[in-house]
């Protein structure tokens, strides 16, 4: 991802140049188009720049930042889910989901503001949390960005992306995973009909936890629980965690209150 960022920078530099030089081009074409005859050498050069100049101008608005699954260290399992935790903060801090404050090398402590919260979201806006060196953070086209450590407060709060139908069955604490249950149907209950799937996984979800079933592999409880009407290819999803439908509501919902 450095070296990413790093030729996206040369990349941006030499399209300002291109840039410069065909809006140079132009306006030469436009003043041999006034001023010789025939016009034609004018036109010709004004065309030319003003292509070039929109060619180039285009070129910037393409994003050549690696997806967060493109990193070569996201191939391990459990780095590749620390990244996306960081990628889920990262999109709340430039919500404002987050408290994110710049400390600049005296000691004072601001707020980043909007506008430099949006760099967040900036092409390699992701080196923003995943590295401290902030001559990185100069690859990003987006200006303001933060030029000073950045103090991000969690508090409480849980990547969504950290918790999946899988890590809620492994939930040790009977009582935690009671309380956690409870939390998700009552927010599925708040969202009314469009949180119909995402209610059925959650009762299979507990289903799966019963104490009659303890002990038991997962084939013989799959086995028990279609005979009562659950679907076995929804439980065979929630069982391994990418359920869509439980997945996706999932990370609708205002995790900083998870339990």
């Amino acid at each position: 991802m450095e070296s990413a960022a790093r030729r996206g920078r040369k990349r941006r530099r030499m399209l300002d140049f291109v840039r410069t030089g065909a809006a140079i081009v132009a306006v030469i074409g436009v003043l041999l188009s006034l001023m010789v005859d025939p016009m034609i050498i004018g036109i010709v050069l004004l065309l030319a720049g003003g292509a070039t100049f929109l060619r180039a101008h285009d070129g910037t608005k393409v994003r050549d930042e690696l997806e967060i699954d493109q990193i070569d260290a996201a191939r391990d399992a459990m780095i590749q889910r620390n990244l996306r935790a960081l990628d889920d903060f990262r999109i709340q801090i430039a919500s404002n989901e987050l408290r994110c404050e710049e400390r600049t090398p005296d000691g004072t402590v601001k707020p980043l503001s909007p506008n430099m919260r949006r760099a967040f979201l900036a092409d390699h806006g992701a080196l923003l949390v995943l590295t401290r060196e902030q001559g990185l953070w100069q690859c990003i086209p987006h200006r303001p960005i933060p030029m000073s450590a950045l103090w991000v407060r969690l508090g409480s709060r849980v990547a969504s992306v950290l918790i999946t139908s899988r890590t809620l069955l492994d939930t040790a604490d009977c009582d935690l995973f009671d309380r956690r249950m409870e939390w998700l149907l009552s927010r599925a209950e708040k969202a009314g009909a469009k949180a119909n799937s995402f209610r059925e996984a959650v009762q299979m979800i507990v289903a799966l936890r019963r104490p009659d079933l303890d002990g038991l592999t997962f084939e013989r409880k799959k086995e028990l629980l279609c005979a009562e009407g659950f679907g076995e290819s929804r439980m065979e999803k929630i069982h391994a965690g990418i359920y869509p439908a439980f997945n996706n509501f999932l990370r609708s919902l205002p995790m900083h209150e998870f339990p």
